[in-house]
């Protein structure tokens, strides 16, 4: 994003140019400046609705960490789903697909990315699943089923954009798997040369056996200036989980700490539980943000129950 214009709360219409302190806190600010009537972007060209996907079957997540880490030079985009509840004998969850993906007729001559959810053909609109039956044991026989399907090692595959970056919008209503209880998405990033704590979290999650099917991991580049935006250099977890889960906000809080002491940071757009003491450890421009908004908007016309709950 270039530019952009902004309604604020005193009615006034201000055009915002990047760099400035205003757009730096619109970007990723979750709407709290104002609305944003109009915006100047620079896309990337892309030349089909295909891309070529490389996929790779990795044994663990340091064998994964490892594969993503070495070929992140020849690749735009890069996403793996792991797997939780794998008992492996290092402390590391399975992984698979590690698949590299690039724009197709431009593999050769433009950077591409890394691993890739297996697409499934879409099936019927799903009933809601019954209380109960999202446990350990489904999730865990779903997951080896999955792990299974993928291929040790394939190259070249070509795929729909929608398939390769949106592959639960195949599945319609596809949340309904979670039954009437739904579900809390938990996602976090803690920066380059931080793996030991990604470790030591991946661990955490699969010894409470937490039956999440969809945890996808990720490595970012590099961060945006904008105050609240959630990407910073490093690798990213999302997690979906059974709102249900026994114990589930407890162990939560005691994973934003770990995130926390370790520099990095929960994703506020889709966060619903974050305790607000620790929001200021992962967004260190959050005074810098909370300052300008008092200014902007004096009299609070634009919150949400995320502002409201964090002090935002």
């Amino acid at each position: 994003m270039l530019s952009l214009e902004l309604l604020t709360a005193d009615g006034r219409v201000r055009s915002v140019a990047r760099g400035t302190p205003l757009f730096d806190a619109t970007a990723g600010g979750m709407g709290l400046t104002g609305v944003i009537l109009t915006a100047t972007v620079r896309l990337q060209p892309v030349e089909t609705a295909l891309m070529s996907v490389d996929t790779e079957r990795a044994s663990d997540l340091d064998d994964l960490m490892a594969r993503l880490a070495a070929t992140d030079h020849r690749y735009r985009y890069s996403v793996a789903w792991i797997d939780l509840l794998a008992r492996a004998r290092r402390p590391a969850a399975r992984c698979s697909p590690a698949a590299t993906t690039r724009p197709w007729r431009r593999c050769r001559s433009a950077p591409g990315a890394g691993p890739v959810l297996p697409h499934l053909p879409p099936p019927g609109r799903p009933a809601l699943v019954p209380e109960g039956l999202l446990t350990r044991t489904t999730v865990g026989l779903f997951n080896e089923l999955w792990y299974r399907k993928a291929p040790r090692a394939r190259t070249g595959q070509l795929q729909r954009i929608s398939t390769f970056f949106h592959p639960l919008d195949g599945v319609p209503h596809w949340n309904r798997i979670y039954g009437r209880g739904g579900f809390v998405q938990y996602q976090f990033v803690v920066g380059y040369g931080q793996e030991d704590a990604l470790r030591r979290i991946v661990r955490r999650i699969s010894e409470h056996r937490c039956p999440s099917f969809l945890a996808v991991l990720k490595r970012f580049g590099d961060a945006d200036p904008g105050w609240l935006s959630f990407p910073v250099p490093g690798w990213t977890l999302a997690l979906d989980i059974p709102a249900g889960l026994p114990g589930l906000g407890a162990f939560l809080d005691e994973l934003d700490e770990e995130v926390a002491a370790a520099g990095g940071r929960v994703y506020l757009a889709k966060d619903s539980r974050l305790r607000p003491e620790l929001l200021a450890a992962m967004y260190p421009r959050l005074d810098d943000f909370r300052a300008l908004r008092a200014e902007l908007d004096p009299r609070g016309v634009f919150v949400s129950d995320l502002s409201r709950r964090l002090a935002l």
